[in-house]
């Protein structure tokens, strides 16, 4: 069975980023293989079994526990962009497949949790009156969503329309957005999480 191009991508529950990895290592004798998140906080597992089976044991952004999925080993080598999800909180958790299939359907997740986070997020924090940074995923979907500004040509600067070249860096309590070309600059503070949930639905970002 040739797993050479067989991709796992999963969501670190700690930090929010996704972390993906090809698993051309079982091309070799190791029947396990650990994807880890460069921040630390979380790993997952994929091994070979004597069954035919093949068990991924992923993180979950929602539940305590890990989730376990078994799949063959001929689903885990031939599927395009599987998605394995918690039934709990309807994220779907890690992907299976070819490699440009599972960054495509990373993608479609991450435009999918924004959405899902800025249609209801802002009046329930409003309602209970909260407003702490808890979900670790809030700063991994402002930086995609300054990504999509982007791409959109709406992002302002002293340049002409569409000739700045902007720089995106997430850190833990903020985002700064600058371009190289006139230096003009932003930086959205992440230390609301309902400004940061509003600002999934901005329309435009304007450099100073």
């Amino acid at each position: 069975m040739d797993f050479k191009t067989t991709t796992v991508a999963y969501r670190c529950p700690a930090c929010g980023a996704v972390t993906t990895s090809m698993t051309g290592i079982f091309q070799m004798d190791a029947p396990l293989f650990k994807l880890k998140c460069s921040c630390g906080g979380s790993q997952a597992t994929v091994e070979k079994m004597q069954n035919g089976q093949v068990l991924l044991t992923i993180p979950c952004v929602a539940c305590p526990s890990p989730h376990v999925y078994a799949l063959s080993e001929e689903l885990f080598a031939s599927c395009e962009a599987l998605p394995l999800g918690c039934s709990v909180c309807g994220v779907d958790l890690c992907f299976v497949g070819k490699e440009n299939a599972v960054a495509k359907a990373v993608e479609d997740s991450n435009k999918e949790i924004a959405t899902l986070l800025g249609d209801t997020a802002i009046e329930s924090l409003k309602a209970n009156g909260a407003d702490d940074l808890s979900n670790p995923i809030i700063a991994d979907i402002v930086g995609f969503t300054v990504s999509d500004l982007n791409e959109e040509g709406k992002i302002n600067c002293g340049c002409n329309k569409g000739e700045g070249d902007y720089e995106c860096v997430v850190h833990p309590d903020f985002v700064s957005v600058r371009c190289k070309k006139c230096q003009k600059s932003v930086i959205i503070p992440l230390d609301s999480t309902i400004d940061a949930y509003e600002f999934l639905n901005a329309d435009e970002l304007n450099l100073n």
